[in-house]
């Protein structure tokens, strides 16, 4: 297993049902990716977070989420989806070069993370457990659940060994 947060997200991303799950969790529940891959990150070695705890490492990326990582995503994603330029090869260059800053802006959302985020308020745990505990609070703190499917989707991969 790669030590480190980025390592750990890159190789957890890698699989088609979880890019699709962290897509939904991100567009439906109003989840940030970054941090859900956190709060995984640190389930792999038996750490937990209650509702505060997330509440906390979620406000130690939470500006540079809402002004930097979000307003790139749209951008991006509005390139994808309307035409504005005539030559859609030049449009379409333009979105991959926003598509690696927004990918350069959540490597150091993780950074951040990796290096200020609070540790987990409950250790030794079963992996599969404290990553449970972990996406329940934040669903907590988001106002909203978190579908079983989606919840089953990252524990298996977690256990895995992603």
């Amino acid at each position: 297993m790669a030590d480190g947060f980025w390592p750990f997200s890159l190789a957890f991303y890698n699989d088609a049902e979880v890019q699709q799950a962290c897509i939904a969790f991100q567009d439906s529940h109003g989840g940030d990716v970054n941090v859900m891959l956190y709060l995984l990150f640190r389930a792999r070695d038996g750490g937990a977070y209650d509702a505060r705890g997330v509440a906390a490492v979620d406000a130690a990326v939470a500006p540079w989420r809402e002004e930097v990582v979000r307003p790139l995503r749209a951008v991006r994603r509005v390139l994808k989806s309307r035409e504005y330029l005539p030559d859609g090869e030049a449009q379409e260059g333009f979105r991959a070069k926003i598509k690696k800053v927004e990918l350069d802006a959540e490597k150091l959302q993780q950074a951040v993370l990796e290096g200020n985020a609070p540790p987990p308020g409950t250790t030794g745990l079963d992996p599969r457990d404290a990553a449970a505990r972990s996406l329940s609070a934040y669903a907590e703190t988001l106002g909203t659940e978190m579908p079983q499917g989606l919840t089953g989707v990252f524990i298996e991969r977690l256990a895995a060994g992603a």
